[in-house]
């Protein structure tokens, strides 16, 4: 625990879980990269209970500032996916695996929920026919090798945007204009690009798709009380 010269500023340790704060007396909650983590490990009951414990916590006119990985539209749509099979081994630790071998490995390790997917040739391909979110959920942390079973316990696309707009709207909360997802470039160059391809079969032709967007920026503010 540091101190510092202005009197204004306190560190505490508590559960983030609980309503550390009175009522009304808090301008802003930053919440940055941690709530796919409560919901995770929690479960959804106890996520909601930590947003609407913010909602309360927060004074009037007060903000709720969000940035997360974020779940793509139309999650349950089916897409293709083609992985690289020559970027690694067939066999061996995680770390040396293939991006197409590891999705094995990610299919058997994932804990939140069975993986459905089927294999299917086509144009020559062997492709990966899979939902969009649960393909999200392998191509955004197929890099974790070091750490890879526990971002196995880990949901990264639980909600879309649209189902934080909802969920928070059902709060009380009124979302900020500027709120909106994003596509971080360097884990689409660095991380995607070369090692997973995403595709759209229409009619007898493959139509590459883009991405899913890799993060989200959230404001929203608890309404001012009339007068």
């Amino acid at each position: 625990m540091q101190n510092y010269p202005n009197p204004f500023v306190y560190f505490y340790r508590r559960n983030i879980l609980d309503q550390n704060f009175k009522e009304n007396t808090i301008n802003t909650f930053i919440y940055s990269s941690v709530l796919h983590e409560i919901y995770s490990y929690t479960g959804k009951k106890a996520f909601y209970k930590l947003l609407k414990n913010t909602f309360k916590q927060l004074t009037p006119g007060g903000n709720i500032i969000i940035r997360d990985v974020i779940g793509p539209e139309n999650g349950k749509e089916k897409i293709l996916l083609e992985l690289n099979e020559k970027d690694g081994k067939s066999e061996g630790k995680i770390q040396e695996l293939s991006t197409y071998t590891k999705f094995f490995r990610f299919v058997k390790d994932f804990k939140p929920r069975r993986i459905k997917f089927k294999k299917i040739n086509f144009g020559g391909k062997k492709l990966i026919e899979i939902s969009l979110r649960d393909s999200y959920e392998y191509i955004s942390k197929m890099s974790y090798t070091d750490n890879w079973m526990s971002e196995m316990h880990e949901e990264f696309g639980f909600w879309s945007f649209s189902d934080w707009v909802k969920e928070l709207k059902k709060i009380g909360f009124e979302v900020l204009k500027g709120s909106q997802t994003f596509s971080n470039p360097y884990i689409i160059d660095n991380y995607y690009k070369r090692r997973a391809t995403i595709y759209k079969k229409e009619g007898s032709k493959l139509v590459e798709r883009q991405y899913p967007p890799t993060n989200v920026i959230l404001a929203a503010e608890k309404p001012k009380v009339s007068h």
